[in-house]
């Protein structure tokens, strides 16, 4: 119980830290790059659904004695165009939430390092930046790579649970659990990659605790599920990850 009300706890506090300096200017970066490549990729999509919508109208239009339903035809496409773009709102909220942190990785990892200056009484590693944003863009390769194998055989599983009747119900609560503890495990990694701790030194260091991991990535995950929401809690969750990281997993072997 005492993990799980730290985890609510350490989120709470970072969205309060998350307004204000020294650490505000490190979070608006990430969330204008988020916000800029979010809109950009949703204004091209809007921009051929509101071309497929504009083709499908003009070969709709009846003429001769059918020609009165066109304002009912008219009206039933603006409705179909509006819910193409709420679906692909909600497509973007999911989908692109993955893709970003991978291209964001160097941007939430100099985020870790302002936090790990005020949580660490010793310097971080002398690296250069373009070592810094290189080494952070393979180990998100290794990250994703770990988690797609491990989700591979846990969405088996899940699977096998949903196709019995009386355990069906629990297949999603599986399957949000699990994807609550990989989303725990990458944004509490930012603090122990600031560090160059390996990442399989992080993973043990993690079931150390993982009843605070656990409740913190699915606190996370909760709020990545609603649209553009998704889009500011990422450099939140990585000020409390790397508190995380340095208030409840460093041990001297990891420090």
């Amino acid at each position: 119980m005492n993990q799980i009300l730290t985890a609510f706890r350490l989120l709470g506090e970072a969205m309060g830290d998350a307004r204000r300096r020294p650490l505000a200017p490190w979070v608006i970066v990430p969330t204008l790059f988020n916000l800029l490549l979010f809109g950009a990729l949703y204004y091209l999509a809007g921009t051929w659904i509101s071309g497929w919508m504009a083709g499908l109208a003009a070969g709709a239009e009846l003429q001769g004695m059918w020609s009165f339903l066109n304002g009912a035809i008219s009206g039933a496409l603006w409705l179909l165009q509006i819910l193409l773009w709420v679906m692909l709102l909600a497509l973007f909220a999911s989908v692109f939430t993955v893709a970003v942190q991978l291209v964001a990785a160097p941007f939430m990892g100099l985020l870790a390092e302002q936090v790990d200056k005020a949580e660490a009484a010793t310097p971080l590693p002398d690296e250069r930046l373009t070592a810094m944003v290189l080494r952070t863009f393979r180990r998100e390769l290794v990250k994703t790579w770990d988690w797609l194998w491990r989700s591979a055989l846990v969405a088996l599983a899940v699977l096998i649970v949903w196709l019995i009747p009386p355990l069906t119900p629990f297949a999603s609560a599986v399957w949000f659990l699990w994807s609550g503890w990989l989303i725990g495990i990458q944004y509490v990694d930012y603090g122990a990659d600031t560090r160059q701790v390996p990442f399989k030194t992080l993973k043990q260091q993690a079931r150390s605790q993982r009843w605070l991991v656990l409740t913190f990535g699915t606190l996370v995950l909760a709020l990545t599920m609603v649209p553009l929401v998704n889009l500011v809690v990422m450099p939140v969750a990585v000020i409390a990850g790397t508190r995380i990281w340095h208030r409840h997993l460093t041990s001297p072997a990891s420090s």
